[in-house]
């Protein structure tokens, strides 16, 4: 037992270790086959498997190309190309959007494999979609092939959906990048006299590739502090944590492009739709949880201010649903607004059983998260009970108003 413990605490840390090392790679590199290249090696180590690849579906939605992988024979990758139609795994994923796991291909009746995939003797295989972004269909799927019979679990698979989608931001900015530029060249081509446009691309490009770049950075951050904190027993809700955080800067990165404005977001919205967006993925402790909004409208922030805000918040009320209120009804507070003069305040509360008497002195993963995020905004976190039961978070900012 002692021996499958400690393998199992070894596997953890060599994902924890891989979802690091491939976030720093996509910081760094401006070459996308070799993100996609070295994306398969290190998942293919994180998992103990010899083979592993990256399929991408082509912009007329139907055809597939192995665009990368690792532990195949020479000619393979680039030049493998199907149909999202045919009978594969990995055609099956992108026609679904679910993953697909298969422990045994000897005794598998949902689907076949590719000639090339059983002549290198694969008997096991897991594939994951690589979902788009900004409403972009998906960009193709990651698959992890075994040689040898392999149960992939759920912990396997938190790890392999939270690497996705990292991938997909990694894939994201290349999108992006490509696509401005193009516009870019358009409008210099075609339309001359309205320079101004082009510019604005020009910034737009800039400050996109600067705020993706600074929260891959972020998430980076956070995968190697819960590194540093699982076990084994816990790698699956240390993923599902750090999913949720990558999902709060999803949304800020989603209301920047809507918005058409880099620079800066209307927090009231955008502290809203992420509580509710926390409520609903914690669906079963939501139905017992009622949230109260008071968020003042004008208030605005520039992004490098609304990524930890955002943090902040989702820290207080997960670990509030988490903790708080043993299953029994409760109340969750979000307040944004001026105290007095013109100081402006976040407050989080809820009216569960509280902080223990020693907390402030022990300080949990998402107490001391928060105590960081709160330094990133210059401010000090403000920690005291409710009026009544519970617990109270107050953080000072200093916003603009419109």
């Amino acid at each position: 037992m002692a021996a499958s413990n400690e393998r199992d605490r070894d596997e953890s840390f060599a994902q924890q270790a891989a979802l690091a090392k491939f976030g720093e790679l996509a910081l760094k590199s401006n070459d996308l086959d070799e993100i996609l290249g070295e994306a398969c090696r290190l998942v293919g180590e994180a998992l103990g498997t010899d083979l592993a690849k990256v399929v991408e579906l082509d912009v007329d939605g139907e055809t597939l190309r192995l665009r990368a992988g690792v532990g195949w024979r020479p000619g393979i990758v680039g030049r493998i190309m199907t149909h999202i139609a045919n009978p594969y795994p990995e055609s099956l994923v992108l026609r679904s959007h679910e993953p697909i796991v298969s422990a045994d291909l000897a005794h598998e009746s949902r689907f076949t494999i590719p000639d090339f995939v059983a002549e290198h003797g694969v008997t096991a295989t897991v594939c994951v979609l690589i979902p788009g972004i900004d409403s972009m269909p998906p960009y193709g799927v990651l698959q992890v092939d075994s040689r040898d019979p392999r149960d992939f679990g759920e912990e396997h698979m938190a790890f392999l959906s939270t690497y996705a989608n990292m991938l997909a931001s990694a894939v994201g900015r290349f999108r992006a990048a490509g696509e401005l530029q193009r516009r870019a060249d358009e409008n210099e081509r075609l339309l001359h006299e309205v320079q101004q446009r082009a510019d604005d691309n020009e910034r737009l490009l800039r400050e996109l590739q600067h705020r993706v770049k600074n929260n891959l950075q972020v998430m980076v951050g956070l995968v190697e502090v819960q590194s540093r904190q699982v076990n084994a027993g816990s790698t699956r809700l240390a993923l599902r944590a750090i999913g949720r955080r990558i999902e709060a800067l999803r949304l800020l990165h989603d209301k920047l492009h809507l918005g058409g404005d880099v620079d800066r977001i209307d927090l009231s919205d955008y502290l809203s739709q992420l509580a509710a967006s926390l409520l609903r993925f914690h669906e079963g402790e939501a139905k017992r949880i009622k949230l109260i909004l008071d968020v003042e409208r004008g208030l605005i922030a520039s992004p490098d201010q609304a990524a930890p805000i955002g943090l902040v918040v989702n820290e207080f009320i997960t670990n509030s649903l988490k903790h708080a209120f043993d299953g029994n009804p409760g109340t969750i507070g979000l307040r944004l607004g001026t105290l007095g003069s013109s100081d402006v305040a976040l407050d989080l509360s809820d009216d569960g059983k509280g902080l223990p008497p020693d907390a402030s002195a022990q300080g949990g993963t998402g107490m001391r998260l928060i105590t960081s995020l709160a330094r990133q905004l210059r401010t000090q976190v403000e920690w005291a009970p409710s009026k009544g039961p519970g617990t109270r978070l107050r953080i000072p900012l200093h916003l603009r108003r419109i």
